[in-house]
Formats: structure tokens, C-alpha cells, sequence
């Protein structure tokens, strides 16, 4: 991470959101019912209240952790700066626009049931301001030289007797993503009708994708998402022309989730270790999981009986 940038991106603009998150606040403290209407349903009509304390310690004690972990994260990995600041960015901004859509819908009411209505139309406006300052934090980030992923290297098969009576399964986690997912569940389950169903969606999305487990049988291997395994996938023995390992480096392929690059598509849920399957006719498949390399000795076992 650059040095002379830390000052904007780790404190002017992230300070700058906070007092954007207390300010509304702030101004009409005197003027909001306690308690106040904090949470709206799918047509608009304030069904949750919280007293404005209470919202205000959430949003910022949100605000504050996310600044937190973004912060924590760059000292081990500066090159992934661009994603971190974005997300740090575009979160924040959201925090704040959900303080003044709350205050403001709630200003001059006599009880928290007489709320202005929150509808598609607000929540939308919030949501492309999040993105402009997520936009915004990317670009402030500028380049970072990013460590690129290692070649892959080959592994020879496992030497045992009977290959196709054996089962291997390897697992892989992320923090990032499981972090992500839960900030984004946590922020929607705070907010209002429409903010609820998209962030929980998107929170779900994302915590499916922090976990992957991979199955190798006498069949294939058998690709899982999830800690319940709902998406799964199996490519075949007879698609795989060679199992690898590697080394991966999350931006190397762009960052975190289902990932596209010439030739490879990768699953990445953290750095590290990762199992990759050359495949006859389709990209190589790359899967972050741990013991790599004695699934790929048991695939090239496989492979080698399937040959022999």
C-alpha cells in the first residue's frame, strides 16, 4: 500500500463517512420520536423501530469495525489495497445513506409509525451512491504490484494398491468472503424492506462462495459451494487430462469468488494452496483447498489405472 496515500484512504475519507453517518443526527436529534422507525417492509410501510441511540451506535459501531478489518487486511496483503478500499468506501457511504433515509423519514413524526414510507426508488438512489464511492476508493487506491501466482507444478500419482476403492476430500474457507457475507446480511437485516432482500441476497451469494469443497472418487472430482454443499458439480474423470497444484495469490486472478481468466476458471475463497485440473477439452480448473497435493496424486493415480 503506498505510504503517502494511507492519510486519504485509511483516514480523511473514511472520516469523512463517519461524520456523514452522525451528522443527520446530529441536526435533528430533537426532532425524531423515540423510538423511530428503522425498518420497512417490501411496500414501503415502516414495520421495525429502534430508539435513535440505539441506530446510531449500529451504524457506527458497523462502520468502525469495517474500518477496522479493511485496515488489519492491508497490512498482510497492501497489493489487494483496491479491493479493500473500495469496499470500504462503497459500505460506508451506504451506512451514511441509510442514516439520513432513516432520520430524514422519520423527522417531525409524532410516533415512529407515522414514518415517511421507504420505497425501490430511495433505496435505489442510495445504492448507486454506494457505488460511486466504491468506484471512487478503487480508483484512490491506485496500482499495486501484485505478487503473481507461481506456474503450477505437477504432481506424481499416489503410490497405493487399489486407487479406485480410495476417496480424498478437500476443503477451502475464506475470511474475507465470510467476513463480506455477514457485513452485507448484517447491514440489510438493520435497514429497510428493499435494502433488506437485496444485501441479504448479495450476503448470501457471497458466503456461498467462502466455502468450496472438493470430492475426488473413482468418478471425478465432485465440486461443492457452501457449508450445506446446495451447488455442486462433478467433472468427470475422463475430462481430466492431468491434476496439478499451485500456489494462488487472490488478486492474481482478480480477487475473490468465481474467477475468469484466459484459459482457467478459478474458485478462489483465499490464498494459498489450491488444486488444479487440466481439462481435454474445456479451461483448467483451479480450486483453492487444503492438502492439494494429495488430491492431485490420487486423480493421476486414477488417470493412470483409467489408462492402463
Amino acid at each position: 500500500m503506498k505510504v503517502s496515500r494511507d492519510w486519504l484512504n485509511l483516514g480523511v475519507v473514511p472520516a469523512l463517512l463517519f461524520a456523514l453517518i452522525v451528522l443527520p443526527f446530529a441536526l435533528y436529534w430533537g426532532d425524531l420520536p423515540d423510538p423511530m422507525a428503522v425498518h420497512w417492509d417490501l411496500g414501503g410501510t415502516p414495520n421495525g423501530a429502534l430508539s435513535p441511540l440505539a441506530l446510531l451506535l449500529l451504524l457506527s459501531a458497523l462502520f468502525v469495525a469495517i474500518h477496522w478489518g479493511v485496515t488489519q487486511a492491508l497490512i498482510r496483503t497492501p497489493y489487494e489495497a483496491p479491493s479493500f478500499i473500495a469496499g470500504l468506501f462503497g459500505l460506508g457511504a451506504l451506512l451514511a445513506g441509510i442514516s439520513w433515509m432513516s432520520v430524514l423519514a422519520n423527522r417531525d413524526q409524532a410516533t415512529w409509525e407515522a414514518a415517511d414510507g421507504m420505497g425501490l426508488l430511495e433505496v435505489a438512489g442510495v445504492l448507486v451512491v454506494a457505488f460511486v464511492f466504491g468506484f471512487m476508493g478503487w480508483l484512490l487506491a491506485g496500482h499495486r504490484s501484485v505478487e503473481r501466482t507461481p506456474a503450477p507444478e505437477s504432481v506424481p500419482a499416489l503410490d497405493i494398491a487399489d486407487p479406485e476403492a480410495a476417496i480424498w476430500s478437500g476443503r477451502g474457507s475464506g475470511r474475507v468472503l465470510q467476513l463480506g457475507g455477514v457485513v452485507l446480511i448484517g447491514i440489510g437485516l438493520a435497514t429497510w424492506g428493499w435494502t433488506t432482500l437485496v444485501m441479504t441476497l448479495l450476503g448470501l451469494t457471497v458466503l456461498v462462495f467462502a466455502e468450496v469443497r472438493v470430492t475426488v472418487t473413482h468418478k471425478g472430482a465432485i465440486v461443492s459451494l457452501g457449508w450445506l454443499g446446495l451447488v455442486s458439480w462433478t467433472v468427470p474423470l475422463g475430462a481430466i487430462s492431468a491434476a496439478e497444484i499451485e500456489t494462488v495469490n487472490p488478486m492474481s486472478y482478480g480477487g475473490w469468488g468465481y474467477r475468469l481468466r484466459p484459459g482457467v476458471r478459478a474458485i478462489v475463497t483465499r490464498g494459498g494452496e489450491a488444486l488444479r485440473l487440466v481439462r481435454h477439452d474445456k479451461e483448467d480448473l483451479v480450486v483453492t483447498v487444503d492438502d492439494a497435493k494429495t488430491g492431485a496424486g490420487l486423480i493421476n493415480s486414477l488417470l493412470g489405472s483409467l489408462r492402463g
